[in-house]
């Protein structure tokens, strides 16, 4: 008779059907001491969506990369159709039907549309390339998600939007059997958005599984059929959307009720003088506008995509270049001109970008290489960094942001997308700043980690800091801000204190449906 040694078993998902395509099986994944995933099984048939939910850091893009050959678990098995896969191995997982779409775009900007759709497969013949033939499956591919665009157009040259969906088609071109999407709607507008989805449930019907990865709970109950909730990277529960609520899902993703956390409006103090001020600024997407903010205010800007929020912030701080206008900092008892990124960070400012992974931080070094970048000065003795005073800095503040887990000496690359936000946080905080600009600060972040954002931008308030901030998202505008500006077409269209505003004004003014003094 044999003996199964218990502690190696490969648990099963409990609620797995009996005609799953793919199985995760019992998976652990480990980063040095920490634990990514924990044990972890789940399975999805053909023709389902399965959602797949939990705060940043919970492990599911890790789990995901595990699926997909790119890791390697250190337990656990992945199961196509009864047989398991060779572990950490993306050719036995794409010829398996395995196919990932990354949150973070991983496409080459010089290349057109179609070499971008084959990218890796290009069919060639003697080594050169085929081009009537690749020029047809970029095209059926296209076809098959319903989108339309040059084939011969530079990715460079295209939309956001545009580039998710090459992304997808590139993925359809595999014709995979197993299409895993990782937060896809986290940089499309509503209506792009609407697309995506009623196109993921058309694909669905023609039986392809489907894992979704969204922070957003309404998406989630709007087209999968089961969710799978992961926390501190544990299986939490798999159940059918039916029977579930959006309330208990984020109760479950986070480990407590979050809805009073979310919906608390900061009761700030009487805002002190104007430490932040723009006149007549004039730049790409820019048209003229003047603003202010005081100490302890946070200034929210609002408006549609395309309003020119960014262009404005950028302008202002100095990082790109203005046409005309001019912007001082008031902090410490001077008043500094901010002609450039360098005079705005030297004059107390610090700026949270909209692209973290790319503006904000080095994906290959250490928390604690990043946190020291805009820190050199204090950590440092003539010339020479203290590395000592280096760990505990960086430790101090990633407790301060609740990174987790607060392993300053991970690469900032191998964190979740909520927990990267918090370091690039993490790094202005500890410059003490006078102003603090934020564009689209919890953008691809979960709901625990947003409720921990919104906490810290609050707190900068409190403390005195002019806070100025970009965001897409009306109730964050709305819970944070002390005074809105509303753009369009690169102009102050209506300003509403938060007495005011609410999410119909906002968006009338943005659309143009209504007008307001600005």
């Amino acid at each position: 008779m044999d003996v199964v040694d218990e502690s190696d078993a490969l648990p099963e998902d409990p609620s797995r059907t009996g005609d799953a395509i793919i199985e995760a099986r019992g998976i652990v994944k480990r980063f040095g001491g920490a634990v990514a995933v924990d044990s972890v099984s789940m399975a999805v048939p053909p023709g389902e969506i399965h959602g797949l939910v939990g705060e940043n850091g919970a492990g599911k893009s890790t789990l995901m990369r595990v699926l997909a050959g790119i890791l390697s678990p250190d337990r656990g098995a992945v199961v196509v159709d009864g047989e398991e896969l060779k572990a950490g191995d993306t050719r036995a997982a794409l010829e398996a039907g395995i196919a990932l779409v990354h949150q973070e775009l991983s496409l080459v900007e010089e290349m057109t549309v179609a070499e971008n759709i084959l990218l890796g497969s290009t069919p060639t013949r003697a080594g050169l390339i085929k081009t009537g033939e690749l020029k047809r499956i970029a095209a059926e591919a296209l076809d098959e998600i319903g989108v339309s665009v040059d084939l011969d157009e530079p990715i460079g040259r295209l939309s956001v939007a545009l580039r998710q969906f090459v992304e997808i088609a590139r993925a359809v071109a595999r014709k995979p059997r197993v299409l895993i999407l990782d937060e896809p709607t986290a940089t499309l507008t509503p209506t792009e958005t609407d697309y995506l989805l009623d196109m993921l449930q058309r694909l669905s019907r023609r039986g392809l599984a489907i894992i979704y990865i969204s922070h957003r709970i309404p998406e989630i109950f709007r087209i999968c059929d089961r969710v799978t909730v992961l926390r501190d990277g544990r299986h939490v529960d798999t159940a059918a959307i039916s029977d579930t609520r959006p309330q208990d899902l984020v109760d479950q993703m986070v480990g407590r009720q979050l809805a009073l956390d979310l919906q608390t409006h900061r009761v700030p103090a009487e805002p002190g003088a104007v430490v932040l001020q723009a006149r007549g600024i004039r730049a790409p997407g820019v048209d003229g506008v003047d603003l202010e903010v005081r100490a302890g205010e946070i200034v929210g800007l609002g408006g549609l995509v395309g309003a020119g929020r960014t262009e404005l912030v950028r302008a202002i701080i100095g990082a790109d270049l203005r046409s005309a206008g001019e912007v001082t900092v008031a902090a410490g008892g001077r008043t500094r001109r901010v002609a450039g990124i360098r005079a705005a960070v030297a004059g107390g400012l610090a700026y949270v970008p909209e692209e973290r992974r790319t503006d904000g931080l080095a994906l290959t070094m250490t928390v604690a290489e990043n946190v020291a970048l805009p820190n050199r000065g204090r950590l440092s003795r003539s010339g020479v960094l203290l590395f000592r005073k280096i760990a505990d800095f960086a430790l101090g503040l990633a407790r301060t942001v609740g990174l987790r887990p607060p392993e300053i000496r991970r690469e900032v690359g191998d964190f979740s997308g909520g927990n990267q936000q918090k370091v690039v946080l993490a790094k202005w905080l500890g410059r003490r700043p006078d102003v603090v600009v934020l564009d689209e600060p919890t953008r691809g972040v979960d709901v625990g980690a947003k409720v921990e954002i919104h906490r810290l931008v609050k707190d900068l308030a409190d403390g005195g800091a002019a806070v100025l901030m970009v965001s897409s998202d009306l109730p964050e505008l709305l819970e944070l801000s002390d005074v809105i500006h509303i753009l369009r077409d690169g102009r102050i269209v209506g300003t509403l204190t938060a007495e005011e505003a609410d999410e119909k004004l906002v968006m009338s003014l943005a659309s143009g449906e209504a007008t307001v003094a600005a």
